[in-house]
């Protein structure tokens, strides 16, 4: 290990600053009771967020199954949670956090090997939450343009989380160049600038997957105030906006340091909170549904029941039924149960008897896709039964 110094008779990558004694056994480490508290209370969080996603589709919805979507959410789940265990572990181990010239050579290279490991796991686990957005919006809307956008924005997402992840594998050459500082021979690219330009790639692509449903939400037939309420929710969703610009905001201070454990350690804790608000706000739409079924005094709904509603408007529904069907957009009624406008032929069949192309059905189901109630663009007639005043209920006609 000639050409490193060493401090106290332990090999060190830097000197420590002039009059500073490094405690190498315990080392001081910058906001790592932070990095601990999120890691614990969000990592909790976001798997009980999942699991109430998994056990809404399979058990409480119509289809009892999982989707593509819930499996690039797992896909980013499972990525997330490697990177947050990885670093954490570094950090007990008095790696990460720590100032470099307070730990010795053999310790910060496995320190760099976890942030090596991490930077482009956590890169997928970015992409991967998004794909299960953007998989649930191709189903949304049968509008040209929209569908168009989704797909455009699949392939960018998937295009640019390939590129940075493999970047971020072989940006040196040899690869052990990344994180074994004995190796002089050969080159890395600029880790801190990949750092950047991932930063502010994933800014514009969530940036761009909040815009995109608006325009079709703002042209739903609904109160101003639902319109809103729609757009908080997507809103809520977004909130790994703001956790980029943060991680952005201190990510400039570490593309010189020297002490690159120490001054990340900020930018780090953001990433342990986006990684966790990729999977709690990516599951929030089957949350609804959820909460009804567990505590239905609290969450359930309030409307009037399917019979109930059929049988006071069934002449309204009748008369007003040739409207509906010239409305391209429509508020959709709690009850009504909306299938994706690319639905197989038997669920077709189930919601179009004889000539009525919706069924009235229970609360339940619209829950489960409650993203595809706000935006789903298929018109719809509502059909019933002719009632006559003259036939009393056991059949019988009266005079």
């Amino acid at each position: 290990m000639s050409g490193f110094p060493v401090v106290n008779g332990v090999t060190v990558l830097e000197l420590p600053p002039p009059g500073i004694v490094p405690d190498f056994d315990n080392p001081r480490q910058n906001q790592w009771l932070t990095h601990y508290l999120v890691f614990g209370i969000g990592a909790p969080l976001a798997f009980l967020a999942l699991c109430q996603r998994f056990y809404t589709k399979l058990y409480l919805s119509k289809s009892k199954s999982l989707q593509l979507d819930d499996f690039f959410m797992f896909l980013g789940w499972s990525m997330s949670i490697v990177t947050q265990a990885v670093l954490t572990h570094s950090i007990a181990e008095g790696g990460m956090c720590a100032h470099v010239w307070e730990m010795p050579l053999a310790r910060f290279e496995r320190y760099s090997v976890a942030t090596y490991v991490t930077a482009p796991v956590y890169q997928m686990c970015n992409g991967f939450t998004k794909l299960a957005l953007l998989t649930v919006y191709i189903q949304l809307s049968p509008q040209k343009w929209f569908r168009i956008a989704a797909w455009f924005s699949i392939v960018v997402v998937a295009l640019y989380t390939s590129v940075i992840t493999l970047l971020m594998f072989f940006h040196c050459h040899p690869v052990r160049r990344a994180f074994d500082f004995k190796i002089q021979s050969g080159y890395c690219l600029d880790a801190g600038v990949l750092y950047m330009a991932t930063a502010v790639s994933n800014i514009i692509t969530d940036v761009m997957l909040f815009v995109l449903p608006i325009p079709t939400i703002l042209k739903l037939k609904m109160s101003r105030s639902h319109k809103i309420a729609c757009v908080l929710i997507f809103g809520i969703g977004s909130l790994t906006v703001a956790t980029s610009v943060v991680r952005l905001v201190y990510l400039p201070g570490t593309l010189k340091s020297t002490d690159i454990s120490w001054d990340a350690a900020p930018a780090n804790v953001w990433t342990f909170v986006e990684g966790n608000l990729f999977v709690i706000c990516g599951s929030i739409p089957t949350m609804r549904r959820f909460f009804a079924h567990v505590f239905p005094k609290i969450f359930g709904t309030t409307a009037p029941t399917t019979n109930e509603r059929s049988t006071s408007n069934q002449h309204t529904d009748n008369s007003h039924s040739w409207s509906r069907r010239r409305n391209k957009y429509e508020r959709f009624p709690e009850a009504i149960d909306l299938q994706p406008f690319s639905g197989s032929a038997d669920q077709r069949g189930k919601a179009q008897p004889q000539s009525s192309t919706a069924v009235v059905t229970s609360q339940g189901d619209v829950d489960n896709h409650s993203e595809r109630a706000i935006l789903q663009t298929k018109s719809y007639t509502v059909h019933s039964e002719q009632y006559s005043s003259r036939t009393s209920l056991n059949g019988d006609s009266s005079d």
